[in-house]
């Protein structure tokens, strides 16, 4: 047709050669000046239609959405059919890797892995999400001081700034933990029961600590409608408080009867000293790890005492000094998180104090119990307060410019499974380590996203970085999960545990394969946007759909990486908004 149609304009543009009166003339630039742009521009189409054809593929897909289609959707209707796409992706150059633009189409049918949203909003109750973010350890302090100008302002500004992680979630430590140089608390004298002698400037902790604490709240700050909400966590009472008369370990019960009332005051003596540095504290929880009677800093609870403790002296405290600083139980691994949220939810009078239930993942998965409490307790607020890997874990060959990018993998694959189950954060362990894994007192050395060489004054950033960043720099405080199913695709279905083999169908924390299949999350965010991170761990590519309604999305997620779709639902109506309520 375009052919042809020049065929024609040069026949017309004939006939009005030779003309010679001005009537005439004025015909011929007429036409010439119509005919000849429309000619040019089919002839044009043509051109690379053919070219299109010739490299194999159409220009536009059989079924695209076109702008008068996307509005089509009812509640699913988009305001653009444009979907941004994100990448990093194992063996290449892509870290954080923006890609070409995808594009909605109408659904259509497709037997494989399939990402299906099962709501157009987030369901009623869902809590508002809080962010990410990393501990401010006094390790990770110490080795912050030892690098130089240059160094300290990369570390706050991919963990804290704009272009970075966006990180908004810390968590401290209250006295001593095991990355410390040392053991150390604010108090001690034996035996002072009103804490007359408590070091209300937290001195040790204004050498390395706060200063670091200070230097990323300020980075957070200065963006926008940002603040750094932090979260404080006791390893320890000071060892006079406990029975077995030290910091490190702990006796069974861990506290002398008459000191509960005293160790609940010096929680409010540190909340308040902090402040007064200008630090203000966002929630506590009662214990790091309950259970665990270290070789570092412990204290040994059980549900009822640790319930006991913060209904009777804890909570009324708190209540009474700092009544805005939430409070969160247990604080330890999710193998046990159920039974400590019913235990302190199925209170025949649950009193206002708890805020909600932290937790670790040293025993792998246990979304299942989560997904448990979230059901059974829907006003429980769910925190991931703390996720490493342990040095032993390196596979050889990790070196420490390299780290290992199975750590990556497993990150992302917890923050999948804790997102979906509703945590409203989630928290990684030491900011920033040497090159040993510490410095930590008793040798509990462990990996880092970020690890300096302090020998040869090199900083490194691991796998963990990029695959936390898909999350982090796309999920912003406010944002609320949107419920999806993957479909078509596998599912790893045996235990986890600390430390177990294959063989007995169980495997260890963090690790994530092929057999686990797609993964995904989804989130509405306060810009209403919304946001999917698909993960694949295996070997091969994995082709599947992102089905949104009546649209969807044709996707391919190479072997060992990570991706992030952005696209924009149509704004919602009065009605929907209030679901989101």
């Amino acid at each position: 047709l375009p052919v042809a149609m020049s065929h024609h304009a040069a026949a017309m543009l004939e006939d009005t050669e030779g003309g010679d009166t001005e009537e005439e003339e004025r015909g011929f630039k007429d036409v010439r000046n119509t005919i000849i742009p429309v000619a040019l521009l089919l002839l044009g189409g043509a051109l690379a239609l053919g070219f299109g054809i010739w490299l194999g593929r159409e220009v536009f897909p059989a079924q695209t959405v076109i702008p008068t289609d996307i509005r089509k959707g009812g509640l699913y209707a988009l305001r653009s059919a444009v979907v941004q796409l994100v990448q990093t992706a194992q063996d290449t150059q892509e870290r954080l890797q923006s890609k070409e633009s995808q594009v909605f189409e109408k659904d259509f049918d497709f037997s494989g892995p399939t990402i299906n949203f099962m709501s157009n909003r987030p369901r009623p109750g869902t809590h508002e999400f809080q962010g990410f973010g990393g501990a401010f350890t006094e390790s990770a302090a110490k080795v912050y001081q030892k690098l130089s100008q240059t160094q300290q302002q990369e570390v706050l500004q991919k963990y804290f700034g704009a272009d970075g992680l966006g990180y908004t979630l810390g968590r401290t430590h209250i006295n001593s933990c095991d990355f410390s140089t040392e053991n150390y608390a604010f108090d001690e004298v034996k035996n002072d029961y009103t804490l007359q002698y408590f070091d209300t400037g937290v001195k040790r902790d204004t050498e390395a600590l706060i200063p670091l604490i200070k230097a990323a709240q300020q980075i957070v700050e200065d963006q926008p409608g940002k603040a750094l909400k932090l979260l404080a966590t006791p390893w320890s009472p000071p060892a006079w408080m406990k029975t077995n008369g030290q910091m490190d370990h702990s006796g069974n019960p861990c506290l002398r009867p008459e000191m509960k009332l005293p160790w609940a005051r010096y929680f409010v003596k540190w909340i308040s000293a902090y402040k007064a540095h200008g630090v203000p504290i966002w929630a506590i929880t009662v214990q790091n790890e309950p259970e665990n009677n270290a070789t570092w800093e412990g204290c040994l609870l059980t549900p009822e005492e640790s319930n006991d403790f913060l209904s009777v002296y804890l909570g009324p405290q708190m209540q009474a000094t700092h009544g805005d600083v939430k409070m969160f139980i247990f604080d330890h691994n999710k193998d046990h998180v159920y039974k400590w949220a019913k235990a302190w939810y199925s209170k025949t009078v649950v009193p206002q104090y708890v805020h909600g239930v932290a937790y670790h993942w040293y025993t792998g998965d246990g979304f299942d119990q989560l997904q448990s409490i979230r059901k059974e307790f829907p006003q429980a607020k769910l925190l991931a307060s703390e996720a490493t890997w342990e040095r032993w874990r390196w596979k050889p060959g990790t070196t420490l410019a390299s780290g290992d990018w199975r750590f990556g993998e497993g990150y992302a694959h917890d923050i999948i499974g804790d997102l979906n189950a509703g945590s409203i954060g989630w928290i990684d362990w030491n900011l920033l380590l040497d090159q040993d894994g510490g410095p930590n007192h008793v040798d509990n050395v462990c990996d880092a996203v970020a690890m300096a060489n302090l020998s040869t004054g090199e900083l490194f950033w691991h796998p963990q970085y990029y695959y936390i960043g898909h999350f982090s720099k796309h999920i912003p405080r406010g944002s609320r999960l949107i419920e999806t199913e993957v479909t078509g695709s596998s599912r790893y279905t045996g235990t986890s545990q600390y430390n177990c083999s294959a063989k007995d169908n169980c495997r260890p924390y963090g690790v994530c394969t092929g057999v686990d299949g797609l993964q995904a999350t989804a989130f509405l965010r306060p810009d209403y946007r919304i946001v999917v991170v698909a993960l694949n761990c295996g070997d091969d590519v994995l082709d599947f759909k992102i089905r949104y309604g009546p649209h969807a999305l044709r996707a391919a997620l190479p072997g060992h990486a990570i991706q992030t779709y952005i696209f924009e639902p149509n704004e919602p109506d009065e009605h929907a908004n209030e679901v989101v309520i």
